[in-house]
């Protein structure tokens, strides 16, 4: 990680002290190629082989994945993601995403057998099953280095755009 001025890590470090009173909404639309290639930074010993996702305008998420699985070999599939509602913190910290295609006749019974062993191999604060997908915000930022971001998130939704993802954030330091 590259290194920080001083005055932005003093306010990653100690956000609370340098942000008190901010009350800020931003809406922030990341476009497909920053999103694929933050999709790209993954750690290479994953079992991600290719990750890339496009966006639709009708709030889906188009996620192409090919994977080395156990047993079954290589697999390639097109997820379409639905975002579900904006979550606010602390109360609700997990941002859902249902699945709604993608998967083929025997996908879900495997992934259904195989949960520990996916569960092992995602990041932590990443949920996957054969219906959705959570994201635990918290943890994410903590894993990321950024944990003392996490009390000044108060809401935060994510919803497909035309070949853009938005993100609707409210952040709050008293």
């Amino acid at each position: 990680m590259p290194t920080l001025p001083a005055p932005v890590q003093a306010v990653l470090t100690a956000p609370q002290d340098h942000l008190a009173g901010t009350d800020l909404r931003i809406t922030i639309p990341v476009g497909r190629n920053l999103l694929n290639e933050v999709l790209a930074a993954r750690p290479p010993d994953t079992p991600v082989k290719e990750l890339y996702m496009d966006q639709d305008p009708g709030n889906l998420l188009h996620v192409h994945l090919t994977a080395a699985a156990p047993v079954v070999g290589r697999i390639k599939r097109v997820l379409t993601l639905r975002p579900g509602p904006p979550v606010s913190f602390p109360d609700q910290p997990w941002l859902n995403f249902e699945i709604v295609s993608g998967f083929k006749f025997i996908d879900k019974p495997v992934i259904r057998v195989m949960q520990n062993t996916i569960a092992e191999k995602l990041p932590k604060g990443v949920e996957f099953s054969s219906s959705r997908l959570r994201v635990h915000v918290p943890a994410m930022l903590t894993q990321a280095g950024y944990q003392q971001l996490a009390p000044l998130l108060h809401q935060l939704e994510v919803r497909g755009g035309d070949n853009q993802l938005i993100i609707n954030l409210h952040l709050k330091a008293n």
